[in-house]
């Protein structure tokens, strides 16, 4: 997630999903002391961030909006998928982290290493990259994807697990929502 944030402008938004993405995000910009109003956090809501996301695109035309996603979320919600492409919002980037598990509810296998989830993005009409699974993969499709007009979608393959003192965000989920809608309202008058 470091290496995402890190090829992301200072106006681009980010809309991760629940559980340990949006907590590493949150002590991420912690840790680089920058600000969390970019960033949309949708803690309680599993399978919702690209729907969520996607909104935010059709609203803040001027703006890249990126939506982290887990692979366990993706596939909950599959159907979001097909609507986030024929959406054909050019500044929608959506990057599914693909552990195969449910990782931030127990760790339950998913189907997510026994499906080609880039394919199937590009069969549905996302422009995609190629699955990143490293770190220098990582940077070079991060600096393709935001180059490139959307919906677009990367799919990043990690190992599972966490670290086991990974913290928690320090602002409640209504402050998140009203430190962003606040920034995007501000920004896009």
């Amino acid at each position: 997630l470091k290496i995402i944030i890190s090829h992301l402008n200072d106006s681009d938004l980010v809309v991760s999903t629940t559980g340990m993405a949006s907590r590493e995000i949150f002590e991420y910009r912690e840790e680089i002391n920058k600000s969390h109003s970019n960033d949309f956090l949708t803690v309680g809501g599993m399978g919702h961030a690209s729907q969520i996301a996607l909104g935010i695109s059709n609203q803040c035309l001027g703006r890249q909006v990126i939506c982290i996603d887990g692979d366990g979320a993706a596939i909950m919600h599959f159907g979001s998928l097909i609507i986030n492409a024929s959406e054909s919002s050019k500044n929608f980037k959506h990057i599914i982290i693909n552990n195969g598990a449910h990782d931030s509810v127990g760790g339950q296998s998913t189907a997510g290493f026994k499906i080609d989830i880039t394919k199937i993005a590009n069969d549905i009409g996302y422009k995609t990259l190629k699955s990143s699974s490293n770190r220098q993969e990582l940077s070079s499709s991060m600096r393709k994807l935001i180059k490139l007009d959307g919906p677009a979608l990367l799919e990043v393959k990690v190992r599972k697990g966490s670290r086991k003192s990974l913290g928690r965000p320090t602002t409640t989920p209504i402050e998140n929502k009203i430190g962003f809608m606040q920034n995007i309202s501000y920004k896009n008058k």
